[in-house]
């Protein structure tokens, strides 16, 4: 998995529909047909690249393959889908 700089994450969560609340950490939380779902992930103020240990952090948290949060990242997966890939996973509720 290659690194992502935190800018880049940051800006694609947020296209997808997470919601950010900054704390000592970045926290981005998914929200779902205008409600917090309990998917969330971090990042941190100091950090200004990712690399495969924090992605691979990151990937469990936001319940994705490695290949399906390069893809996230890309933006080639929309909010919509990711949503529906979380349902049908069975993560968050219709």
């Amino acid at each position: 998995m290659k690194s992502w700089k935190a800018r880049d994450i940051s800006a694609a969560l947020l296209r997808k529909g997470f919601e950010e609340r900054s704390t000592h950490h970045r926290i981005f939380y998914l929200c779902i047909e205008g409600k917090i779902s309990g998917v969330h992930t971090f990042l941190s103020h100091g950090v200004k690249e990712y690399n495969a240990d924090l992605l691979a952090n990151m990937r469990v948290q936001l319940h994705l393959s490695g290949k399906e949060l390069d893809v996230l990242i890309r933006c080639t997966l929309s909010g919509e889908d990711y949503a529906k890939l979380l349902i049908e996973r069975g993560v968050v509720e219709k």
